[in-house]
């Protein structure tokens, strides 16, 4: 039922910029925005993150170098400029947080104790440092990340060279025990 909600928003989704009669700010808030914020979604929160990093992500999910089926075909039709647009606007928005997620059995603490060895210095709660900001975001959504760094690794995303060495350390429990300490947040 979830993937088919996914599907159909997807489809909803697809070429809305095409009319070039909707600006912009409605398509991020009333179309981006039913996976972005919607519980039933694993989308990350992407309001008031980094324009560079949005700008990288979106242009990589428009030229099918990062593959997901739903996000490469929301964004092939957009142009170069179209793609910057999107970026500026979803960056100028205030951060927007998840709920806190239901998750028994992590360990807070320990996840934290992890963050802190080894997420922080690039991960701030606000645009400070250099990757994006992770707090805050739906703990399956962190799960799924931390799971892409340890298992596929391809340019131009050099974030996953970064990451390696701090994700192929961590196990199940350790990603779930980060994720929840940070969706917390």
């Amino acid at each position: 039922m979830r993937q088919l909600l996914i599907i159909v928003i997807g489809i909803f989704c697809i070429n809305l910029y095409g009319q070039h009669n909707i600006p912009i700010s409605q398509i991020v808030e009333k179309q981006c925005m039913a996976c972005h914020r919607n519980p039933m979604t694993n989308a990350p929160m992407i309001y008031g993150q980094k324009i560079d990093f949005l700008e990288f992500e979106l242009f990589n999910f428009r030229d099918y170098v990062r593959d997901h089926e739903i996000m490469n075909q929301v964004m092939e039709d957009f142009s170069d400029q179209e793609v910057k647009e999107i970026a500026g606007y979803i960056s100028s928005r205030p951060l927007f947080s998840a709920e806190v997620d239901d998750h028994p059995n992590a360990n807070v603490k320990k996840g934290e104790q992890i963050f802190k060895r080894s997420c922080f210095q690039c991960h701030q709660k606000d645009n400070s440092g250099i990757g994006p900001i992770i707090h805050g975001q739906r703990t399956g959504y962190l799960e799924s990340a931390i799971k892409s760094f340890q298992s596929t690794w391809y340019e131009p995303r050099p974030s996953r060279v970064n990451m390696r060495s701090f994700t192929d350390m961590l196990s199940e429990q350790d990603i779930l025990d980060v994720s929840a300490y940070l969706n917390e947040q």
